[in-house]
Formats: C-alpha cells, structure tokens, sequence
C-alpha cells in the first residue's frame, strides 16, 4: 500500500523516517479546564490554558531482508530512541499533512519481538517539550529570588518575649511559635509557671 504521508524522527543520532506507517497514529491535546458549581446556577465550564500535545502510535520496524526496508536497521532506530528517552533528550516528530512538527519528550516505548519474525514490533508515546524563554524565565526566577519570595525558612522566628492575648493558652502559644503544641512545657519552665493559669496582658519569655 502506498504511504499516504511521511513520519520523520529527527533525534541526536539522525534523522529516520519510518518505512512502515502505523494504521494509525493518535495526537491528542486536552485544555485545562475547570468545572465550578455555583450557588443557583449549577455547573459551569471555565476555559484553561492549552495541555501538551501527546502522539503515540505503534507499527513495525522492518528487518534488512524485508521489501519494506529503506536502509535504518531496526536497532539503530530503536537505540536512537531509546537513547533520547534515557539521556532525558527531546526529540522532533514530524507528520507531514498535519500540523505536528514539534519537539517530544519520549514518555513511553514497547518493544516486541515474535518468534519466527526477524522484524520489531514497537509502540510508542511522546509528550510535548513546551520551548520556554530560558531567558525571560531565568530574569523571573532571579526576580522571585532576589524578593525572597521563594525562600521559606524551616522554622517560624521565635520571639523572646510576647504579651498575652484574650484566648490564648500554652499550648496555643507552643503552636503559634513552635509549630509543636507539647512544648508547652518549655514555655512554663521558662516562666516559672507551673499551671496553665494566663492573664491577658501577661509578659511571656518564649525560649528559643
């Protein structure tokens, strides 16, 4: 049967255009869209920015005696591939008559071999390398640093000394500034205290 259209891998180790087109191959691309339920109005749809595109398709790798061949052994293709997926490499599908020309991450590959076969049997599954401005990324990143936005400290600033407030109890106050209601203990050592009897206006040391 005569190829209607032309599949092309464009990876590190060459470029190999697959001898035997898959019945079919499935590109798919879903929107991250949300669902709310409002108050009287019921269910609605709120559009989302675009997903990645995903192809995957399965076909064979025909063997140098086979008259599918076109010259790239079957394991130059495979190793190729799976080399790129291995080494967290990208590469470059393009199926002419659409509109896919994009670079892939490989997400996932199957091998078969059937006995008495000498050609490979394959399916495969590739994820979208979305191509960011490193560069606007990079400035956003440093920007986001240099704020401190990003940098969360592993532990709350203890104060030495707090006033009590309305409500408040050793523990409630154990878990304001340590995170960790049990050490309340700390506290009342620290104060010489011996009940949880607080007064509001009451001067506390909070040990560090």
């Amino acid at each position: 049967m005569r190829k209607t259209r032309t599949v092309l891998l464009v990876t590190d180790d060459g470029q190999f255009e697959l001898s035997v087109n898959p019945p079919e191959i499935s590109v798919t691309q879903d929107n991250k869209d949300k669902t709310i339920d409002l108050l009287n109005i019921g269910e609605i749809n709120v559009p989302g920015k675009r997903g990645l595109v995903r192809v995957s398709l399965a076909t064979f790798l025909p063997d140098s005696n086979s008259p599918f061949y076109t010259g790239n052994a079957p394991e130059r293709i495979i190793q190729a591939v799976k080399k790129a997926k291995n080494g967290q490499k990208s590469i470059r599908i393009i199926i002419s008559g659409s509109d896919v020309n994009t670079l892939f991450n490989v997400s996932s590959m199957n091998e078969i071999y059937k006995e008495g076969q000498v050609d490979i049997y394959i399916s495969w599954s590739f994820v979208e390398l979305r191509d960011l401005n490193t560069g606007q990324v990079a400035s956003f990143v440093r920007r986001y640093t240099d704020t401190g936005l990003c940098t969360r400290s592993t532990k709350r600033r203890v104060p030495k000394t707090v006033t009590v407030q309305s409500g408040d109890t050793l523990w409630i106050l154990a878990k304001r500034y340590y995170d960790d209601g049990s050490r309340w203990k700390d506290i009342a050592m620290a104060n010489d205290m011996y009940e949880d009897a607080l007064v509001p206006g009451m001067r506390l040391i909070i040990p560090l």
